[in-house]
């Protein structure tokens, strides 16, 4: 029999998963106060006694039994309560099972842990809970940061909208996970954030823009990066936002990033950002229309925009009708990307 310190058993007693231990002649030697509560059993009956007597199911004395495997030479195997015996008032379990051993390497005992599997799945529903809690409460956030970028640029009110719609339906072609196009939608919703320390009055002149307009517009990624770098988002939205403008070749800014520096939500947002902006209104000009957009991607392709997302883009517009203002089907979705 497998001896246990009673300084031990005060510590198994207080852990919340049920604890037995048997020595390697399959004799019941110590349970934990948790595991008699779980299966209604007094220890004082079960101690001596055959594991298999005791809680007897189909794969008792079978090759496949874990504590057969365990006594065959595993050290650790993880399994479900129901598929080994039914006992007591617990339906199923996790189990793990672990071999005891010497300072020889010989075995001198095993020991199961059990959890209540409702409690697991209590706890786990409640987790995903919170985390959509979580995830609905950021969306709102970003989405009241993204109205007042553009309530302070009614011209491009919308094209954060637009383009977040396109860096879905990108992501999706691309094959990008649920999670992954969360974060790249939100980046884009308030990718010019930065904006908001940019002079009402050059955001909003109808004429051409001077070089030092020019360069104040370009510090917004920096800025939109200085106001976003201490959020701990699940997602790399403060990196996507940071490097939107950076290009393959190192001719973009604020850092001239180049090639693999830039990740690959920047580079999506790269893409859509420019693919929206020539094709609107702005109020230095007209809206110059798709045709002249994917003009500029495909001169910019593997050049400064990277080519995998120029092909997927240019196909979406030229070839499968992709509009900003309709309600979209990209491949293997049963859902249409409407923002």
């Amino acid at each position: 029999m497998v001896e246990i310190h009673s300084d031990w058993k005060r510590l198994l007693d207080a852990l919340p998963s049920g604890i037995i231990i048997i020595d390697p002649e399959f004799n019941i030697c110590y349970m934990n106060r948790t595991f008699t509560a779980l299966w209604k059993i007094d220890d004082r009956q079960a101690i001596g006694k055959k594991c298999f007597d005791l809680f007897t199911g189909p794969l008792c004395h079978e090759i496949a039994c874990p504590l057969n495997r365990i006594s065959r030479g595993e050290d650790r195997i993880p399994y479900d309560e129901e598929q080994h015996c039914k006992c007591g008032s617990v339906s199923t379990c996790n189990v793990m099972v672990s071999a005891l051993k010497d300072d020889a390497g010989r075995l001198t005992g095993i020991i199961e842990s059990f959890t209540d599997a409702s409690i697991l799945k209590t706890t786990r529903t409640a987790l995903v809970e919170s985390s959509e809690r979580l995830r609905k409460a950021m969306g709102g956030i970003i989405q009241a940061m993204s109205l007042t970028i553009e309530k302070r640029d009614p011209y491009t009110a919308g094209h954060q909208r637009r383009v977040a719609k396109l860096c879905r339906v990108i992501g999706t072609e691309l094959g990008l996970g649920w999670e992954c196009i969360q974060g790249l939608r939100m980046a884009a919703a308030i990718h010019d954030l930065g904006k908001i320390n940019v002079p009402a009055s050059i955001l909003n002149k109808p004429g051409r823009l001077s070089e030092h307009e020019i360069a104040i517009i370009r510090q917004h990624p920096e800025t939109a990066y200085e106001i976003l770098k201490n959020i701990d988002f699940p997602w790399p939205i403060t990196q996507a936002i940071h490097q939107h403008h950076e290009r393959l070749d190192g001719s973009g800014y604020p850092r001239g990033l180049a090639g693999g520096e830039i990740i690959l939500e920047a580079r999506i947002l790269a893409v859509a950002d420019v693919a929206e902006a020539i094709s609107s209104f702005r109020p230095y000009r007209q809206a110059l229309g798709t045709e002249t957009a994917m003009a500029e991607l495909r001169n910019g392709r593997g050049v400064i925009y990277d080519p995998l997302i120029v092909d997927i883009c240019l196909s979406l517009f030229e070839t499968r009708g992709f509009d900003f203002n309709v309600k979209f089907f990209p491949r293997g979705s049963q859902t249409p990307h409407t923002n």
